[in-house]
């Protein structure tokens, strides 16, 4: 996922070396360069970029006028060349603050905490929410991430637990019931002591199974009644 920028700043040349740096970091997208940061307020009232590149002693309207209305809304990193105004920038929660002239690595630190902010802040929100578009399992000594609407089912074996996806599968320490708190209970449901299927993934299925991708999986007694509800919740007839 690109990150949206904008930037904004009276001077020229400052704009032109913020542009390259952009154009050196495939995950951010500099989609606007204001001079005139009237006409980036405009902008800004119908856009909500990620990140903001925000110079601060702008003759017409101050960086700080501009942070105190947006920083709730995008990241924030100044880009400034005076060190007096650092104390009110990091009191309006900041990003960063690039001290003028900043060099690219100096540049790729803000923006990469940036980064870092934004995915925090958007895996707690679908914590929250109660969905989460990835987990992360210990497969071989690594920790892999795994896009949920990649995964098909999750089998029991023994000790382990098989995750199938799309492409392949990983075997993780982990068991089925810690895999089931990690996963959405609206798209995974629990059919057997030893499977956990995804809902979205169920090719036809009956009273005794499930056909998911050329795989036959029963249905447990003991979960016959939960995997008819929830699929009666999905107005599909049962």
């Amino acid at each position: 996922m690109n990150l949206i920028c904008i930037a904004i700043d009276d001077d020229n040349l400052s704009l032109s070396i913020l542009e390259k740096f952009c154009k050196k970091i495939s995950f951010i997208e500099l989609t606007e360069a204001f001079n005139n940061p009237w006409d980036a307020l405009v902008h800004l009232k119908n856009n909500k970029p990620d990140i903001i590149f925000l110079d601060i002693g702008m003759p017409e309207i101050s960086g700080l006028a501009i942070a105190r209305e947006f920083s709730n809304e995008s990241m924030i990193i100044f880009t400034t060349s005076y060190k007096h105004y650092a104390f009110d920038g990091f009191e309006l929660n900041i990003t960063d603050y690039l001290l003028k002239p900043y060099g690219f690595k100096r540049f790729q630190q803000a923006v990469c905490k940036a980064r870092e902010i934004i995915e925090y802040k958007k895996l707690k929100q679908q914590i929250i929410n109660g969905s989460q578009e990835y987990i992360v399992v210990k497969s071989e000594y690594k920790n892999i991430k795994i896009e949920t609407s990649e995964i098909l089912f999750i089998e029991a074996l023994d000790n382990y637990a098989k995750i199938h996806t799309k492409e392949r599968s990983h075997i993780t320490h982990q068991n089925l019931k810690y895999l089931g708190k990690k996963l959405d209970s609206h798209e995974f449901i629990r059919v057997h002591k030893s499977f956990i299927v995804a809902v979205s993934k169920i090719d036809f299925f009956s009273r005794e199974s499930i056909h998911i991708n050329s795989t036959n999986i029963p249905i447990g007694r003991t979960y016959l009644n939960k995997f008819k509800e929830h699929i009666k919740q999905r107005d599909i007839m049962v």
